[in-house]
């Protein structure tokens, strides 16, 4: 396990740089939305074949974040984010150029392959800090506002402007300046690992790899019923009349309450220990539901909202935090990139599938089903925490000589 000693990765410049690192291999995810419904009107996409586009953006996502456990460690960091950067910039600025849909496949599975490598890199970094939970409460909080942004800025400034090709200019520009412009700030490598690398700490690594494997499993299972209703958020809406712009309206809102979330976990920490904070929220989530299942009028429907995205980045910074600090060999935190892209395919696939069977009521039924699995998954990785804790206490009050 980590200790609380001064740690290179627990500084504000390396966290906001990291986090910008962070923020670039969420881009396209964040702005997707907007992007697909460019790329629909400038080649007259369908549904299918946006459908289609999203999974070789996640499939390319995914693969590398899977195998990024093979060369995470082996690779200068900084090497890593701008050659991964330089991949996303070329693949979307190749869409400028009117490619045929196959070439557009391509091009989004390699988009997808860059930013999976810049989200893995971010996860390893700051699963580095001796505060995992702070570390990635800021994490998931910074990387959602460039997107947040952007969601705003493209379709409000820059598309009646500049139309497509100013769109595609600026996610070329604002991947640039987060995954390349702030690197001199980002450790070259990971001096966890390094020193991992020569421990004799072999006694509890059974344990804590349990522990890491726990907290990652509560992650995917937690981003699978999240995504299952996010994809069919706005259509909720509209089946109860509500008009597009109110709707577009409240899930901005939502991505935004999203990102104080990911902050607010960061200002807590461990003050209210690992589990309770993570029981409250997932109440939250879970009666957020209760309200999307049941919203008769906007009010409910923004309160909905607001209480399911806010759960998000909160549960995620606790869920990530065990992952890493249990993590001895500093390899398994890179997978929280491919629990992203698993639960970016699977969760719409499933809720879909859900909704054209038994209604919306099923999907919201399955998320919550899934908030409640993470509940007993995560609390079984905190109780085993607590337990290898204190059995290494207990050696070392074994180990003190006697005076």
């Amino acid at each position: 396990m980590k200790t609380t000693t001064s740690n290179p990765i627990d500084k504000t410049s390396v966290y906001i740089c990291a986090g910008l690192v962070s923020a670039a291999g969420a881009l396209l995810l964040n702005v997707l939305p907007v992007l697909f419904g460019a790329l629909a009107e400038q080649f007259g996409l369908g549904e299918q074949q946006l459908g289609s586009l999203a999974m070789a953006l996640n499939v390319g996502f995914g693969v590398v974040g899977l195998a990024s456990v093979l060369w995470i460690h082996r690779l200068d960091w900084r090497v890593i984010s701008t050659l991964a950067s330089l991949l996303v910039v070329a693949a979307v600025a190749c869409m400028l150029r009117d490619p045929s849909f196959e070439a557009l496949m391509l091009l989004m599975a390699l988009a997808g392959a860059g930013t999976g490598a810049l989200y893995a890199l971010a996860m390893t970094i700051f699963g580095d800090s001796a505060q995992p939970e702070r570390a990635f409460g800021f994490k998931l909080g910074m990387e959602t506002v460039p997107g947040a942004l952007l969601l705003i800025a493209l379709p409000v400034a820059v598309a009646p402007v500049w139309g497509f090709q100013g769109m595609l200019v600026t996610l070329v520009i604002a991947m640039l300046l987060m995954g390349v412009a702030p690197l001199c700030w980002v450790p070259r490598r990971s001096e966890r690992y390094l020193a991992a690398q020569g421990s004799e700490a072999q006694a509890p690594c059974r344990h804590s790899r349990a522990i890491a494997w726990l907290s990652l499993l509560a992650s995917l299972v937690f981003l699978t019923g999240i995504m299952s209703v996010w994809a069919f958020l706005e259509l909720m809406g509209k089946k109860s009349g509500l008009s597009a712009d109110t709707i577009g309206t409240v899930l901005a809102g939502g991505f935004i309450i999203n990102t104080v979330g990911g902050f607010i976990a960061s200002s807590i920490g461990l003050k209210a220990g690992r589990f309770l904070p993570v029981v409250v929220i997932v109440g939250a989530e879970v009666a957020g539901l209760v309200l999307l299942a049941q919203f008769s009028s906007l009010a409910m429907f923004v309160a909905g909202v607001m209480c399911f995205l806010f759960s998000i980045n909160f549960v995620l910074a606790y869920t990530f935090g065990v992952m890493a600090e249990f993590d001895l060999s500093g390899k398994l935190v890179a997978l929280g990139a491919l629990c992203l892209s698993f639960g970016a395919a699977v969760g719409p696939a499933v809720g879909g599938m859900l909704i054209e069977t038994y209604g919306y009521t099923s999907v919201l039924l399955f998320s919550g089903t899934c908030s409640i699995a993470v509940l007993a998954i995560y609390g079984a990785a905190v109780l085993r925490s607590q337990q290898l804790g204190k059995r290494v206490l207990d050696d070392e009050a074994v180990a003190l000589p006697k005076l």
